[in-house]
């Protein structure tokens, strides 16, 4: 009879999506669980092939389990056994509802948490829930966003659908949590916006973003910049939440620092070479001289996460891209 596996199940949700895949084979590297990934379908091959691809011999030691946000059953069905969960499954558009399935996913995931004795869940939130609060609750110039600071899904200028999913998802996991299971453990990711290279299919949003830089859809550079992280910072981040016994109950701010457009094209642009079609032509306008500080402080002295260097991201994610055939 073969020896029971005695290491611990963390449940890995989403794990055909970018960040849900890194997560899960930063999980599956690091040899101390075992790991079940929640898919909508196991039969639907042209979704698994690039994690079978990617994930190479260690694909054989993943258990798959169907899953759907909007589908609470099937959520808390999947997540029975488990010491940990990673939640890292949630809507990312500007088009459409995000905020009606991450909000319900959070909410089965807490139940699934709970009525399994999980002892610890990681979710992936964003700064999104941490950025946008009313112009009174705002840190002053040259103060940074820290993991103190909550969105306001009702400040008069209003808040969009995918920055509100993450404020009212996250929030839901913490009054959950207050009011039904206290002694759950959580850790929250919130990264600004994730790059790096795919090892799924290449058509999510932060694959969308730097596709349209490379295949000519941009003419010009555009003024201004914004906050980006590496996506196996941020799988890796998930995976220290579970080990590091001070994480519990701790909100991370993910973020490299903010980085001028003109350095990304900058990098991007002898991809040119290569048939890409990078702009080299600023548009006019100044640069801006205020924007937001987030700092992350506690990502670095808690989890003990090292940021790898932006053009690095923004290179291998070029190559990635380029490689795939997704840049037309």
């Amino acid at each position: 009879m073969a020896a029971t596996d005695e290491r611990p199940l963390v449940v890995v949700t989403g794990v055909t999506d970018y960040l849900g895949s890194h997560t899960c084979l930063s999980f599956l590297r690091d040899g101390s669980y075992r790991v079940r990934g929640t898919v909508r379908s196991t039969s639907n091959q042209s979704k698994l092939q690039p994690l079978r691809d990617g994930f190479g011999d260690l694909f054989s030691q993943l258990e798959l389990a169907e899953a759907d946000l909007k589908d609470e059953v099937s959520i808390v069905a999947a997540c029975a056994g488990a010491t940990y969960v990673v939640h890292t499954a949630s809507p990312f558009n500007f088009g459409g509802d995000c905020t009606g399935p991450a909000v319900a996913g959070t909410n089965a995931i807490m139940k699934a948490c709970t009525e399994h004795g999980v002892k610890r869940v990681v979710i992936t939130s964003s700064c999104a829930a941490i950025q946008c609060p009313a112009d009174a609750d705002k840190p002053k110039q040259g103060e940074e966003f820290d993991e103190s600071c909550w969105s306001n899904p009702d400040r008069p200028q209003g808040l969009m659908d995918y920055f509100k999913s993450k404020t009212l998802a996250e929030k839901a996991a913490w009054d959950f949590q207050k009011a039904s299971n206290p002694s759950l453990e959580i850790a929250t990711i919130n990264p600004v916006f994730i790059m790096g290279p795919s090892l799924c299919a290449g058509d999510g949003t932060s694959e969308g973003w730097l596709v349209q830089v490379l295949n000519g859809s941009k003419t010009e550079i555009p003024v201004g910049g914004m906050g980006f992280v590496n996506v196996r910072d941020c799988a890796l981040a998930h995976l220290l939440a579970v080990q590091r016994p001070e994480a519990a109950n701790k909100r991370f701010i993910l973020n490299f620092g903010r980085t001028l457009y003109r350095d990304v094209y900058g990098w991007l642009a002898p991809s040119n070479d290569r048939g890409a079609k990078v702009p080299t032509t600023m548009a006019a306008g100044d640069e801006p001289t205020e924007f937001d500080l987030l700092s992350n402080r506690q990502s670095r002295e808690v989890l003990g996460l090292t940021y790898t260097p932006i053009q690095q991201t923004f290179v291998d994610m070029a190559e990635s891209l380029l490689v795939a055939g997704k840049v037309k």
